[in-house]
């Protein structure tokens, strides 16, 4: 009886999964042959869209990179550009594969939209940025203060929370986008204007008259870890982004680089690397890609340290330093599991 009963079960977990992969996003998007990324269109490092068509950024280059792990190549994407109010009923509606358009991953954002976030990409908390001329240069000095912050996000809510918590009132000046939060913050409506810090420095250097007239303060009042995400309901899909995520990580620990991956595939005899690079095992095929998929992501966007100066780091015009986005071995908090 008891081995009737396991049989039983093992054959409708058997189905179970089945099912689960015939249903499974990523076989969609392979038999549609390209996938649907949702970003923003207007901020340069992050997601931009030029006047010839081309698309740039740091949101952008995890699609790319979700396009070659796929696919083998990085153009096989399409971009939808996105509002903030857009963004959740677009991914929701099936009208984009992913959403990666710097989404604060929250409790509540994860357990009740019916949305798995990929994990965090970019490491980074919720920052305030003064006019100079104010003399501020910590939180304890804003008692009072009228702050520029987006209507109805989670700035807003944390914002309050720590105004409160510290016995402090504030003024806010509510924003519906991004583009009229910061000009009426360098219109001089608001004494102040919150946001993470990367996007305080990207706004800084491309609005302000005189960027050095703007102080950004060095602590910041909330963590906020930012994610890609993709509807629930495809966890072979959210695995293979996950991993790829990993992946770069792992390539920049172990010195891979756009540069010579062909060459490190070709003759490293570091095991490690040839477990990441598809050379042994066949992790990339258990996954329903091709086994050399990290090749083709890192050929495409580069290990994360690539990725992040490229566009925000110190190889970008912005200049945005790696924070925790470093390696925990240069400082940072960023690590990933191991590639066994």
């Amino acid at each position: 009886m008891r081995l009737r009963l396991l049989t039983t079960m093992a054959a409708a977990l058997g189905l179970g999964a089945s099912g689960a992969m015939a249903a499974d996003l990523l076989d969609e998007i392979k038999d549609r042959g390209e996938l649907s990324c949702g970003t923003m269109d207007y901020l340069a490092g992050v997601g931009f869209l030029d006047d010839n068509g081309n698309w740039s950024g740091f949101d952008v280059d995890f699609c790319k990179a979700a396009s070659a792990a796929i696919f083998g190549t990085p153009d096989k994407v399409t971009f939808v550009a996105l509002t903030g109010t857009q963004m959740f009923p677009s991914l929701s509606s099936g009208e984009i594969d992913i959403l990666s358009r710097s989404v604060t991953e929250t409790i509540s954002r994860d357990t009740t939209l019916g949305f798995t976030f990929i994990g965090p990409n970019m490491l980074t908390g919720q920052g305030l940025m003064v006019h100079k001329s104010t003399g501020a240069t910590d939180y304890d000095q804003m008692d009072g203060a009228t702050i520029c912050v987006l209507a109805g996000t989670v700035t807003e809510r944390y914002l309050a929370d720590y105004f409160t918590a510290n016995g402090m009132t504030f003024t806010p000046v509510a924003a519906e986008s991004g583009d009229q939060l910061f000009s009426m913050y360098f219109d001089n409506r608001c004494d102040a204007v919150t946001m993470e810090p990367p996007y305080l420095a990207i706004r800084r250097q491309k609005m302000a008259a005189t960027p050095e007239d703007h102080v950004i303060f060095n602590d910041v009042i909330a963590k906020s870890y930012e994610a890609p995400l993709i509807r629930e309901g495809s966890p072979r899909f959210h695995k293979l982004l996950q991993w790829m995520h990993y992946g770069m990580v792992t390539a920049e620990e172990l010195g891979v680089t756009s540069e010579n991956v062909d060459d490190m595939a070709a003759r490293s005899t570091d095991p490690r690397v040839q477990r990441l690079l598809g050379v042994d095992g066949n992790i990339g095929e258990s996954m329903g890609v091709s086994n050399d998929w990290m090749v083709n992501v890192i050929k495409a966007v580069g290990n994360y340290g690539e990725f992040y100066d490229r566009n925000l780091g110190a190889n970008s015009p912005l200049q945005v330093p790696r924070g925790l986005n470093a390696l925990v071995r240069d400082g940072g908090a960023l690590t990933a599991p191991g590639w066994q």
